[in-house]
């Protein structure tokens, strides 16, 4: 069961990265929080959020987890290419900041997963959930306050 976990979060990862990358459609701005909703629930429903050994331990480092994945998420939002085609609608693209921020993102999950792992807090299915629709949720806001800003076409 544990395999098919992980290839679900990965096949999360690739859809959002496929969508980041390749250009596409911003969407309407009430359902930004859709995935990031379904992905908490599932993380809740998941469990172990708190390890038993060490709560205190494990409730900050998932704190930090969300809070970093939720920066960095703002960050690549405000990175993004956005342009308005001449139909008016509304496109965003991930360019080579973003993928630079994208791989500081990775970086930092892995150091906080390995500060964790040393300290005797496992590593959670359930936090990388949380922490994963915390970045795309922060990605949603950043595009729809910029989105805002582009000129509907003439």
């Amino acid at each position: 069961m544990e395999i098919a976990r992980v290839l679900v979060i990965a096949l999360v990862v690739v859809f959002v990265l496929v969508r980041r990358f390749g250009g596409r459609p911003v969407k309407d701005r009430d359902r930004l929080w859709v995935l990031p909703a379904v992905l908490m629930v599932i993380g809740v429903a998941e469990g172990g959020l708190v390890a038993p050994a060490h709560p205190v331990l494990s409730v900050m480092l998932l704190a930090a987890e969300i809070a970093v994945a939720f920066g960095i998420g703002l960050l690549m939002g405000r990175a993004m290419t956005l342009w308005r085609e001449p139909d008016g609608t509304l496109w965003a693209k991930g360019n080579n900041m973003v993928l630079a921020l994208f791989g500081l993102s990775l970086a930092t999950r892995a150091g906080l997963a390995l500060l964790g792992h040393t300290a005797g807090v496992p590593v959670r299915n359930g936090a990388l959930l949380l922490t994963l629709a915390g970045w795309i949720l922060a990605q949603g806001l950043a595009l729809a306050a910029r989105s805002r800003r582009i000129p509907a076409a003439a």
